[in-house]
């Protein structure tokens, strides 16, 4: 997402969740953090659905598990009502990972995560970043991989983490580049290039992204 703002002003950041005491908390975190301003809390994605378009957030950080409608779901119906609004998802469990960027989110991270972390994505998110969970990154093409080997998904099928680095290679980033912005080392996105590869049975960069548009994957 392209800044908006003019200098100086806060990037506006609201919170769901269906537990006050993290809603609470969270605005502790990030109450101290210069240039963050949290602009609301909800309850419940039914709430953050009535609200969002008044409090006109720049990043809205989502849990998962609610009563009612679930994280995944208010993440797809937001970006349908406000596609400029980006979205963290926030949360307790990794395995929700490919549905939440399918849904629309563009970072996915754990609650254990520090103060000075959640700031820190919070900002890469708004200059366009996607930031995921380090713990979860290490471990995260080979978890597709198996569930790809066993889901019955057709030969080239590429998962949502390999479908966004597809888009950082079509936009020229490099290894470190996409691990900068995906919150992956280098050794983690040489695997996962290595896998599209595969996949689309290709053997360059440009072979794939070719291969990809003519597939409609990007």
């Amino acid at each position: 997402m392209t800044p908006r703002k003019a200098e100086g002003e806060a990037i506006r950041v609201l919170l769901v969740d269906d537990h006050q005491v993290v809603r609470q908390g969270l605005r502790k975190m990030l109450d101290g953090e210069k240039g963050i301003e949290v602009v609301g809390d909800a309850g419940s994605a039914e709430e953050i659905l009535a609200e969002v378009e008044l409090l006109s957030p720049d990043i809205v950080l989502m849990d998962i598990r609610m009563p009612g409608m679930g994280g995944i779901e208010a993440t797809r119906q937001l970006k349908a009502k406000q596609p400029e609004c980006s979205i963290i998802v926030l949360t307790l469990y990794g395995e929700y990972l490919p549905q939440a960027i399918e849904a629309g989110a563009v970072g996915y991270l754990l609650k254990n995560i520090k103060r000075e972390e959640l700031s820190q994505a919070i900002r890469a998110v708004y200059r366009g970043q996607s930031p995921l969970d380090l713990s979860l990154s290490r471990e995260l093409f080979a978890q597709f991989a198996a569930l790809a080997s066993s889901d019955g998904r057709p030969r080239g099928y590429l998962a949502a983490p390999e479908r966004e680095i597809l888009r950082l290679i079509a936009s020229g980033a490099s290894n470190r580049e996409i691990g900068d912005r995906l919150f992956m080392s280098t050794a983690t996105v040489k695997r996962g290039v290595r896998r599209i590869f595969d996949k689309l049975e290709v053997r360059s960069r440009s072979q794939a992204v070719a291969e990809a548009y003519k597939r409609r994957l990007i």
